[in-house]
């Protein structure tokens, strides 16, 4: 290893622990925190900001890559390395840390008024600290690039080589599938929901939920599960990964995959395992919020929800619900985890119409960023959005643009992600049973372990040693492609529905 490499690598843990303490406070401001100490956690969020900026923006980190980036004798590694520097290092350095700090702050306190708005079915309360956030975001895009579309600039930030015109083709198709799927499915008779409406403590969820980490070898020594408005996981360490979930007592499901969406989240911040002298560096960070969502959705949807999966865990599933579980037999529990219903909360949805709601989020953002809709007017936009794309009627704003926590914490540009994430998981689960054909006997016997080796060994490992279109290639031989999707959902749900 280069001199210079060492050195940098010293700078960037510095600054990876400043995260990382930074991270301690977001996570236990939406755990534990009491509401009234919002305004001090938003200046301490606000200092630490500046100060990891601080450290981001050393000009000697912009030295060290200019004197590495002369060398031709670096490994290959080393160039991943540098590679993933230089584009942070660009894209801090671009950021006056006075601006730093602000964001830090106003979304510190907007992610407060939008818990707030939403508890109170109240847009208008919320309103003007959207308009803050959204000029915020526009104004980060215009100091990062101010040649380009603000929204191509924000989509780049989570899904590096992306852009608006990039996406649109992509979600073009799937919205075209999807819509097909779903007009065939409407069109046979609706399965019952079985497990709405049982009654199951939040004591007892809590206890399935760490039943099923186990079974998905969540390692418990490095992590830690707790409960939030907003299931999330948040990497506090190499060793110190921390998911959330919710526990809605009428309907258990809820709780169930949100605890196995977030594990494989957790799992995959887990298994990052770059060359050891680079532990603790930016290398050994995930390489895109989509690649990161494909492994929560890959062990939510297609094995979680898979008939394999719970020829194995179904009994044991019974024997915690206890008297909750006492009619639910393993048909009824298959059909309605699967049952696909257009649906208003996210969240909540089901495969099939899930991608609708993020498009339907992808194109109103695009409008906000452009221009083209004002904040006030997004309350309306939003109903005629999923009137058109999943012809629901939006009763009020709670479930309709306050559902989720995102716009209030700055995330402009990340939603794609979760639609982007179905497709690697997908491509990926085509991949994975090509190379291990009995991979569905195998889960069905209580073999999950096979599953994570394989992504450990494909996905996890490489952190971000290359860029997401280079993995994907590199994990399944071809670039992105939405058709293996498509295909998982017709094999899938034409066997449940009969079409």
């Amino acid at each position: 290893m280069q001199k210079e490499t060492a050195r940098l690598i010293e700078l960037d843990r510095e600054h990876t622990l400043m995260s990382h303490i930074s991270a301690v406070l977001g996570w236990d401001q939406e755990t534990y925190m009491p509401s009234k100490a919002i305004q001090e956690r938003a200046s301490q969020l606000a200092l630490f900001e500046g100060l990891a900026h601080q450290k981001a923006v050393n000009p000697e980190i912009g030295e060290l890559l200019a004197t590495l980036e002369a060398k031709h004798d670096l490994s290959p590694d080393e160039k991943a390395y540098i590679r993933k520097v230089r584009r942070d290092y660009d894209i801090e350095t671009k950021l006056p840390e006075a601006f730093v700090t602000e964001y830090a702050r106003s979304t510190s306190i907007a992610q407060v008024k939008w818990a707030e708005a939403k508890k109170d079915n109240d847009f208008k309360a919320f309103e003007s600290h959207l308009e803050k956030i959204v000029g915020l975001s526009r104004e980060l895009a215009g100091y990062l690039n101010p040649n380009a579309r603000p929204y191509d600039v924000l989509l780049d930030l989570y899904e590096p080589g992306s852009s608006q015109e990039s996406i649109t083709a992509v979600f073009s198709t799937m919205k075209a599938y999807l819509v097909d799927i779903l007009d065939k499915i409407r069109a046979k008779p609706q399965i019952e929901d079985k497990c709405l409406g049982r009654y199951v403590s939040s004591e007892t969820q809590e206890q399935i939920s760490l039943y099923f980490m186990k079974v998905l070898h969540f390692e418990m020594d490095r992590g830690r599960l707790d409960v939030s408005a907003h299931p999330f996981t948040t990497s506090l360490g190499a060793d110190d990964i921390r998911i959330t979930t919710r526990y809605v007592e009428d309907y258990f499901p809820s709780s169930l995959f949100s605890t196995i969406h977030e594990s494989g989240h957790a799992l995959y911040d887990m298994g990052i395992d770059p060359n050891p002298e680079f532990r603790g560096t930016k290398l050994a960070e995930a390489v895109s919020m989509a690649v990161h969502e494909s492994q929560s959705r890959l062990w939510e949807n297609i094995v979680g929800r898979s008939r394999a999966f719970w020829e194995r865990n179904f009994l044991a599933l019974s024997a915690l619900l206890g008297e909750a579980g006492r009619d639910l037999d393993f048909e009824s529990f298959i059909e309605s985890v699967n049952r696909v219903s257009p649906s208003l909360i996210r969240t909540e949805a089901d495969e099939v119409t899930y991608g609708l709601h993020i498009i339907a989020r992808f194109e109103l953002e695009s409008a906000l960023l452009d221009g083209n809709l004002r904040v006030a007017d997004m309350p309306g936009a939003w109903g005629e959005k999923y009137k058109k794309l999943l012809g629901l009627e939006v009763p009020n704003d709670r479930v309709g643009c306050l559902q989720d926590v995102h716009w209030s914490i700055g995330y402009f540009g990340y939603f794609p992600s979760y639609a982007l994430g179905n497709l690697y998981a997908a491509q990926f689960w085509a991949k994975l049973k090509e190379e291990v054909p009995d991979i569905e006997a195998r889960i069905a016997s209580g073999d999950t372990l096979s599953v994570l080796t394989w992504l450990r060994a494909n996905v996890h490992c490489h952190g971000s040693r290359y860029m997401p279109g280079e993995l994907v290639e590199k994990a399944t031989g071809s670039a992105l492609d939405p058709v293996w999707f498509e295909k998982y959902l017709r094999e899938k749900y034409s066997s449940i529905y009969g079409f």
